[in-house]
């Protein structure tokens, strides 16, 4: 499976990602929005935000959590087209996202579910950096960090969580500097 193919490097150039889906399970739940961004030399170079059709009815405790609803996505993309966009978008680069493991077990699932190629790309998890360099809050969870930040980024909407994610990213990275 591919989230075990960990970053062991913090590195200065990657994607940071986060899905938005309709439930918990890969294997029956399905994405409804794609967010990533790309840094080069840890400078913001592109961004890629899909909203994707997921061809069946959005729970409403998903779209009080996200605001997204089957009208929103209703003209939007079905996971047909919008992975090999994410897919190409993403390159060989590192991957960077909060709870790495879920991301990419919605990833995995839908490349295996479409035929196609499996990605190779090392991915670096926030919730993990953040355990490790941010002690003082009551839990890693991205709304957690973001309040402790004092990020004004909404939550629950991917491009949103990505940057909130890159910002986590950064600060864990700074702190790892300040160690060694």
């Amino acid at each position: 499976m591919i989230y075990y193919n960990r970053e062991k490097r913090l590195v200065d150039d990657y994607v940071v990602f986060d899905l938005e889906t309709t439930g918990l399970d890969p294997k029956t739940s399905e994405i409804i929005e794609i967010g990533a961004l790309k840094y080069k030399n840890n400078e913001l170079v592109d961004e890629l935000s899909i909203l994707v059709n997921p061809k069946c009815l959005i729970p409403s405790v998903i779209t009080a959590l996200t605001g997204i609803d089957d009208d929103t996505v209703k003209d939007a993309p079905t996971i047909e087209e919008a992975l090999p966009k994410f897919l190409a978008f993403i390159e060989d680069l590192p991957l960077v996202a909060h709870n790495s493991r879920f991301d990419l077990s919605f990833i995995e699932e839908n490349i295996i579910r479409l035929g196609l190629p499996m990605i190779k790309n090392s991915n670096i998890d926030t919730v993990y950096l953040a355990r490790k360099y941010i002690k003082s809050v009551y839990n890693h969870k991205l709304e957690t960090l973001k309040d402790y930040f004092r990020l004004t980024y909404s939550s629950h909407r991917s491009l949103e969580d990505c940057y909130t994610t890159n910002y986590v990213y950064q600060y864990c990275k700074e702190q790892a500097l300040v160690e060694n």
